[in-house]
């Protein structure tokens, strides 16, 4: 098989995979964007059980963090790593309420992520 069949097979097996239905238990992603001194966007609201991907891209240049500072009661805390290019962090927010996010490094870095209340 030549490079290019291979190639050709790989994209083809890619899209047909990408037009695969969601499954029920696969999480709803949101992303927020790192930029220099700010989230983006700095407000979101999801349902319960979403996955926040928080994602430096690869020309950020300064180094920045995620931490959760405030948060709904139960909900332990938690602190990503100081980055600057092409870093990932998620977080998995199944408690409704207010969160919210800082930068230790930048303290007019912050963002509120909303957990809306399950619905009955």
């Amino acid at each position: 098989m030549g490079v290019r069949t291979f190639v050709g097979i790989a994209v083809a097996a890619t899209a047909a995979a990408a037009a695969l239905p969601a499954q029920a238990d696969d999480p709803v992603r949101k992303v927020v964007h790192i930029y220099d001194n700010f989230y983006l966007p700095d407000e979101i609201k999801v349902k319960p059980d979403t996955v926040v991907v928080w994602k430096w891209p690869n020309d950020t240049g300064d180094v920045h963090d995620v931490k959760l500072k405030d948060k709904p009661k139960g909900v332990k805390r938690f602190h990503s790593d100081p980055a600057a290019v092409g870093y990932k962090f998620k977080r998995k927010l199944t408690v409704p309420g207010k969160y919210h996010i800082i930068c230790t490094l930048h303290e007019e870095m912050e963002m509120d992520i909303t957990v809306r209340k399950r619905r009955a």
